[in-house]
């Protein structure tokens, strides 16, 4: 009977030793056809390189329109203080914008899952978080801006704007995360990460020149606001 019994015990093991084997076989075969569609690359050098001229275009008038105002020099009535400030502010974002970090994306010839990830994280980081709250928020928010003419005008339309960017990108970066799953890849699956990869960048990048738009209509009122005290 113990004999009996041992040799169950055996085929038992040897049965759940083989379903192991065989549930790991598995899992590293759909995960090495996984691994073909995270390499997916979409060309975007055209792409890129339409949309690095446009955000020099818009960098360049935000330069030139808060060179307007120098200090040393200024000799109308307005609060130099409120001036300063946005002035600051606004190179403050410059500098964000024209750093390594972000014109490096405009480099690239082609992007993977992995490219718009981070770009999706880096303009969270620091065009939303950085320069858009950290900065211009909060110079929305200084009484010494708020002397400034037209400042009922813009404040509002920046508020609004405000909003709308800071959520723009939150279901791209949920999207990606939620595209790591297991299964058997098909053409199918293939084109719908293909298009994942190309969607979830250009929907940054449109992001990203709202985000320019928004800091060009603003140095826009400062330009008025200098010329015009």
């Amino acid at each position: 009977m113990k004999k009996v019994l041992l040799e169950y015990a055996n085929v038992f093991a040897y049965t759940i030793t083989g379903l192991v084997f065989g549930l790991s076989f598995f899992l590293l075969f759909i995960n090495f056809y996984h691994m073909q569609e995270l390499a997916e690359t979409v060309d975007v050098s055209s792409y890129n390189d339409t949309n690095k001229a446009t955000v020099e275009s818009k960098i360049e008038t935000i330069r030139n329109n808060i060179s307007v105002y120098n200090q040393s020099t200024y000799t109308g009535s307005l609060n130099i203080y409120g001036l300063n400030t946005v002035q600051l502010k606004l190179q403050d974002c410059l500098e964000i914008l024209e750093s390594e970090d972000m014109m490096k994306y405009f480099e690239l010839d082609e992007i993977g899952i992995n490219d718009s990830y981070n770009f999706t994280l880096d303009f969270k980081n620091k065009i939303l978080n950085d320069c858009l709250v950290m900065q211009v928020k909060s110079m929305f928010n200084t009484d010494t801006v708020a002397m400034l003419p037209n400042f009922n005008i813009i404040k509002p339309y920046v508020e609004l704007n405000l909003d709308t960017l800071l959520d723009s990108t939150n279901y791209v970066q949920s999207n990606i995360e939620n595209s790591d799953h297991y299964y058997f890849s098909t053409e199918t699956n293939k084109a719908n990460f293909f298009n994942l990869v190309d969607d979830s960048y250009s929907d940054v990048m449109n992001s990203y020149q709202n985000s320019l738009d928004l800091l060009v209509e603003i140095s826009n009122w400062y330009r008025n606001v200098v010329l015009g005290g």
